[in-house]
């Protein structure tokens, strides 16, 4: 850093901004909205950012108040993009509050640090939460008693399993494939040992959890705001996904012989 004629130390910022974005980007940001962000943190610092930005990769540019280069650098992140908006949320307030008022770098680091490490819920309730919503999902279709406490079941193991392979690094289509097989598995055995005659409803609300909803949404956000290629990846992603849970239900109705 140059002492007088850059207060703030672009190499720093710079390696900062990509942690940021990356992240952001990894947590299912829309591409203008990481875009926007690092512009506003490094213009709140005094430099301009040029960025170009991928599914799983960022890369970025500054420049100081005389048109200078001072930062050039890029980040990957091979895995795909999952979905955690309180981590695009805080840094976009953080984002905010730097335009209003400025932070010492190590400071703004650390603030950073505590969103990213920001602690998550606890998985029984993750698993008893989105369990129960599946089983509101199968009443809300016509579900009775019986195939809402199956629908529970069969979505509680396949969001189980589904915990476990990602744990694993398994590569993520195989995990929708598997997760949603198990949780349909579980719906059939029911229907063989006849505890439910129609496992229609719970068929159909029982890999909810694994629907990609809202990859789908963001493809198309970024698609409207002119970003074609990530668009485009994200929606193929997101239909891939759609075709594991397809192929995990149809593995389980060919293989138990269920009519429907």
């Amino acid at each position: 850093m140059e002492s007088g004629k850059r207060p703030y130390d672009p190499i720093f910022l710079g390696k900062l901004l990509l942690e940021m974005g990356i992240l952001m980007i990894h947590a299912g940001a829309p591409t203008r909205r990481v875009s926007l962000i690092l512009t506003r943190i490094s213009q709140a610092y005094g430099f301009q950012v040029y960025s170009d930005l991928s599914t799983r990769h960022l890369s970025i540019s500054m420049q100081d108040q005389h048109e200078e280069k001072v930062f050039s650098g890029g980040r990957s992140n091979h895995s795909l993009p999952g979905v955690n908006f309180w981590v695009v949320s805080d840094i976009s307030n953080l984002s905010i509050e730097l335009s209003e008022k400025q932070l010492p770098l190590e400071e703004l680091k650390d603030a950073f640090k505590l969103i990213q490490y920001r602690p998550h819920y606890p998985r029984w309730l993750i698993l008893l939460v989105v369990s129960f919503a599946g089983a509101a999902f199968c009443y809300t279709f016509g579900g009775d008693l019986v195939e809402m406490g199956i629908t529970f079941l069969a979505t509680f193991c396949g969001l189980f399993l589904k915990q476990e392979l990602v744990k694993n690094n398994l590569n993520t289509y195989i995990v929708t494939y598997f997760s949603a097989l198990l949780a349909a598995f579980v719906i059939a055995l029911c229907w063989k040992l006849e505890i439910t005659a129609q496992p229609d409803q719970a068929f159909a609300t029982s890999v909810l959890f694994l629907v990609p909803g809202v990859p789908l949404v963001i493809s198309l956000v970024d698609l409207l705001d002119g970003y074609i290629t990530n668009g485009i990846d994200r929606g193929v992603n997101a239909l891939i996904h759609a075709f594991g849970i397809a192929s995990g239900l149809a593995s389980v109705l060919y293989v138990f012989k269920i009519p429907f």
